[in-house]
């Protein structure tokens, strides 16, 4: 009876290490996870961000955008730096506001589609993770994103940006995705510049996805 008890332990322990060690080695279909990932971020009510973009230029690396930014549904804001030049701007739906750095007084836009249209990445960051085809998706090591365990993806896809399609090529996606609920967390973006094929870099970090945030309009 006692080794018919010890073997019963034994096989339970067996298959408790055997579910364990199986758990820890499974990994999902790469293509599922991005799309998954893609989906659950870009149907996110509300985020906040982070946005950085590096570039080679003439041999030296250039900051070009440094900002952070919220978003809530329709309204978006944005702080920080711009080619060089503190940005603070607010988009009310159509309506899209800049505070001057000299005078702080609120300028709404007179054109806010064109201005939209120029500060598309910083204004609408998902607007640089639209893809038409995800090409060939490798996963590879599990890393962490501000404490949270996430799957790391690699990949090069077609992307479906007309402003990136006009100046940049040789496009690199690596994509850190959230494990406890597949929500895409980071990404960072590498390209070429089409005329001198000079490197630039995006880096996009997403927080508080979900979360109550509200943006509203300046007083001017």
């Amino acid at each position: 009876m006692k080794k018919r008890g010890f073997g019963l332990i034994i096989g339970i322990i067996i298959v408790l290490m055997g579910g364990l060690l199986g758990r820890s080695l499974w990994q999902p279909d790469p293509a599922d996870l991005v799309t998954h990932g893609l989906e659950r971020l870009n149907a996110a009510t509300s985020f906040r961000y982070s946005l950085t973009q590096h570039q080679w230029v003439e041999g030296k690396d250039r900051v070009l955008t440094q900002v952070l930014g919220e978003k809530d549904g329709g309204n978006t804001r944005i702080l920080g730096q711009l080619a060089g030049s503190e940005v603070e701007m607010i988009k009310i739906g159509d309506s899209t506001y800049s505070k001057d750095p000299f005078s702080k007084k609120w300028i709404r836009f007179a054109n806010a589609q064109a201005a939209q249209e120029v500060f598309l990445a910083e204004l609408n960051p998902l607007s640089s993770l639209q893809m038409k085809e995800l090409g060939e998706v490798m996963l590879s090591d599990q890393e962490k994103v501000n404490g949270e365990k996430v799957w790391v993806c690699h990949l090069s896809p077609s992307v479906q940006n007309q402003m990136m399609e006009v100046f940049w090529t040789d496009f690199q996606y690596t994509l850190y995705i959230r494990k406890s609920d597949k929500t895409l967390v980071k990404a960072t973006i590498e390209a070429k510049n089409k005329e001198k094929s000079e490197p630039m870099t995006m880096t996009l970090e997403f927080k508080d996805i979900g979360k109550k945030i509200n943006i509203q309009a300046p007083n001017i």
